[in-house]
């Protein structure tokens, strides 16, 4: 839960709207190749998909320039954050969701018991790089329209 709680500060601090259709780009410089100095410019885009009172859903994705081979999926995932609880959690990685514990079932692949915990670290580690590069400790501020 540790993770998660800081998964939901880290949004809220790269978020600085949390409403519906609200997207933020945050650029990246990523080693590439065999050289380390060599840095590409990726985005990861923070994109708010549904916003209620209670919870909040996002779908976060790498975009990687077009240069990138073929055989290669981007990282993508959908994630709530749960306001009541001040947490956040993936729901979805890489277009597979409900995390089943303990084997297979009803013929759909197993996932080992740490999958979860997996998959809330790595978003982790990727919102930390976010705000290490400095690229999401200052956002823009959002236009904020009431709706009455």
């Amino acid at each position: 839960m540790a993770v998660c709680d800081a998964n939901y500060i880290r949004l809220l601090k790269l978020l600085p709207s949390l409403g519906a259709d609200y997207t933020r780009d945050i650029r990246l410089d990523l080693p590439s190749g065999e050289e380390a100095a060599n840095a590409v410019s990726h985005v990861v885009r923070l994109r708010v998909l549904e916003s209620c009172r209670y919870t909040t859903t996002l779908a976060i994705s790498l975009l990687t320039p077009s240069s990138t081979h073929s055989f290669y999926r981007p990282p993508a995932m959908l994630v709530r954050l749960y306001h009541d609880a001040d947490t956040a959690e993936v729901l979805r990685y890489q277009e597979q969701g409900g995390f089943h514990l303990g084997g297979s079932s009803w013929g759909k692949p197993g996932f080992s018991v740490d999958e979860k915990q997996q998959v809330n670290a790595f978003l982790a580690e990727w919102l930390a790089l976010c705000m290490e590069q400095g690229l999401g400790s200052n956002p823009e501020p959002a236009d904020v329209v009431s709706v009455d």
